[in-house]
């Protein structure tokens, strides 16, 4: 239920704070009923302690940035000088300040974390026939905004469809950006192949190398067309992720003879010709193509102004949420642009702004701890030859690359389903002492 709602309603950002306000509510009522009723009391005790660590580390970067300081220190903080001054002129400099330079939008990024972490929680205790259910529904999901996306390809810019301020002739479905979107097209493209073998093992469908990659195939030319009409660069770029995923999940079926590796390099170079031309009669392919025009690109312009708050402001940073007004009063003058740079665009680059050396550790941190259990579940046959963990390394691989060049775990769609995968990839605690037992 979690993770549905917040593939549904989380996708909004900053500016749709009513959607995700129900969906940090939600996320509040589902983490009592998961801890509160007798039955499921010891259901904390089946986090394995690597989630307990991340979402300890996670959760206190922001908590320890709201705890006032003493005048002395916060004023000796780097790149405090303008705010030292301004309060000064109102005769507040000498009071107690928290590290963050603006408390309210860190207070706001530490309430937005409780859906994520509370999906990381809740995955880690299930138990291997429920973690499918999740791939099921983020397929579900994934599906609704394809069909969703459709609708507001064909029916214009006044249909109901556009569920945001986004109007542009892009598919984006539950999501507010295409980058979101076709985020979450990718991660859920191993699940058409993972749903594909589970029919065949669970004698649902007939083991026919045919049917198995006529389904297969057919569900991921079709995501992957998607990923295409979202018109995100990073996205279509990063499609291969989820090809060599789906492949590696369907390798029993894969013929590996030297002709039909042939037959199936020259098949890949059709479709290349055919989408090419395709391109040239239909519009929105069109509009896709024209997007990798990089003349324009304004991301390192971003990214230079991004390192210098970083610079200054190392190594304490500016405080959970306060990207864009740290930015904005030290952007330089001749690359102001006519909109507010809400995102560093690089989310390892926007981290090191708002949470300095701390963040980057805490960062560091997590992700050992993720490739730990990462490479521990890879080498259980038990596990990883349910195709989970297939999945989970290639929607964490997705995510890892697009932050690079954008920040999908700012949304909250994203970030849940980001916890999920992480999630996948770690067993309940008492399974693990069971085994150590054995």
């Amino acid at each position: 239920m979690l993770l549905g709602c917040a593939l549904v309603l989380g996708g909004g950002g900053s500016p749709a704070p009513a959607t995700e306000l129900a969906l940090e509510l939600l996320a509040a009522l589902l983490l009592l009923a998961w801890l509160l009723p007798v039955g499921q009391r010891g259901q904390w005790r089946l986090v394995p302690v690597s989630a307990r660590l991340i979402v300890l580390l996670i959760a206190a970067l922001p908590a320890l940035q709201l705890i006032p300081l003493p005048p002395m220190p916060w004023q000796a903080l780097p790149g405090r000088e303008l705010q030292r001054e301004a309060l000064a002129l109102i005769d507040l400099d000498q009071t107690w300040r928290p590290i963050s330079l603006a408390p309210h939008r860190t207070l706001a990024s530490l309430l937005s974390l409780l859906p994520p972490l509370a999906m990381l929680a809740m995955t880690t205790t299930l138990d291997q026939p429920t973690r499918f259910r999740l791939v099921m529904v983020t397929l579900a999901a994934a599906i609704a905004s394809l069909m969703l996306g459709a609708l507001q390809l064909t029916e214009g810019e006044t249909s109901w469809s556009h569920l945001y301020d986004e109007i542009r002739p892009v598919l984006t479905g539950f999501q507010a950006n295409r980058n979101s979107t076709a985020d979450f097209l990718l991660v859920a493209m191993p699940g058409v192949a993972l749903v594909v073998r589970s029919l065949v093992d669970r004698h649902r469908l007939p083991a026919n190398r045919w049917l198995v990659f006529g389904l297969s195939g057919g569900g991921l030319a079709i995501f992957a067309l998607g990923v295409a009409l979202t018109a995100s660069r990073t996205g279509i770029m990063l499609l291969p992720i989820p090809f060599i995923a789906s492949l590696w999940l369907l390798r029993h079926w894969l013929p590996l003879a030297r002709r039909h590796v042939f037959f199936g390099l020259a098949a890949l170079g059709v479709l290349g010709l055919l989408g090419l031309l395709l391109a040239r009669t239909s519009p929105a392919l069109a509009a896709v193509i024209q997007r990798f025009d990089f003349s324009n690109e304004l991301r390192p312009q971003i990214w230079r102004d991004a390192l210098y708050v970083a610079q200054t402001h190392f190594p304490a940073g500016v405080g959970m949420g306060n990207f864009t007004p740290a930015l904005v009063a030290d952007e330089q003058l001749e690359v102001v642009r006519p909109f507010l740079p809400n995102r560093a665009h690089n989310d390892y680059l926007e981290l090191a702004v708002e949470a300095g050396a701390l963040g980057l550790a805490a960062l560091g941190a997590s992700a050992w701890l993720v490739l730990r259990e990462g490479w521990r579940a890879w080498r259980d046959p038990a596990r990883s030859g349910a195709g989970l963990v297939v999945f989970a390394i290639a929607g964490l691989t997705v995510f890892a690359l697009h932050s690079v060049v954008d920040y999908p775990l700012r949304s909250m769609s994203m970030a849940c389903l980001g916890a999920a995968c992480t999630g996948l990839l770690m067993a309940p605690r008492v399974a693990m002492v069971s085994g150590q037992d054995e």
